[in-house]
């Protein structure tokens, strides 16, 4: 069997898995638009998505899980973006060039929902809480190479934990920026996101006086 006919049926697998996989969670998410985050069930998802409940938890452990995906696969790419910035790029240049680049609108649009979403429902918003805390993780991974070799565990975990938490900010501004039950403007998450960075760049120093 020659190589390239080994490899094109594990290429095909996996273009199915990431399809399936893409299909529950559009199929949750319609859910969560039309009955409300908590209100269906996962039988429901797997009819909709048309597979199975058994193929349902093969990919994922539950409904929140699914409607979650957007969220964990965009960190998981900003990261892996910022891993291919310069070395020698300051860190605040970095993460602002990461941040700044060329991300959907509309993707950023669908974050923000995801995230007002958890504010009707506590599984979801926990699911949501689990998933930032694991990024703050991946993000102190990555910044380890990043800073100075005398950088100290402590600037590594607060730089991070800032960072994250003005991704998370900015979520939750541009979030609130929507009326009830409708998805925030497309440009809202990159613009708060993109400020608050500034923010912790310049030390929140705003040199403003009352």
């Amino acid at each position: 069997m020659s190589t390239e006919s080994a490899v094109q049926p594990e290429g095909r697998r996996e273009k199915n898995k990431v399809a399936t996989r893409a299909a529950i969670t559009a199929a949750a998410l319609r859910l969560a638009r039309e009955q409300g985050p908590g209100g269906f069930t996962v039988d429901q998802v797997a009819a909709e998505a048309g597979v199975s409940r058994r193929t349902f938890f093969n990919y994922f452990p539950s409904i929140e899980a699914a409607v979650t995906l957007p969220v964990e696969e965009f960190l998981e790419e900003s990261f892996a973006r910022l891993d291919e910035r310069p070395g020698d790029e300051p860190i605040m240049d970095a993460v602002l060039a990461t941040f700044g680049g060329d991300i959907s609108q509309d993707r950023l649009a669908l974050l923000c929902e995801i995230y007002q979403m958890g504010a009707d429902d506590a599984q979801l918003e926990r699911m949501q809480l689990q998933i930032w805390s694991q990024a703050k993780q991946s993000l102190e991974d990555g910044l380890r190479p990043r800073l100075p070799a005398n950088s100290g565990e402590l600037m590594v975990t607060a730089l991070a934990g800032s960072l994250i938490a003005c991704a998370q900010a900015a979520m939750r501004m541009a979030a609130n920026q929507a009326p009830y039950g409708e998805a925030p403007p497309p440009s809202a998450f990159r613009q708060q996101l993109l400020e608050s960075l500034d923010l912790l760049r310049s030390g929140f120093n705003t040199n403003h006086k009352d």
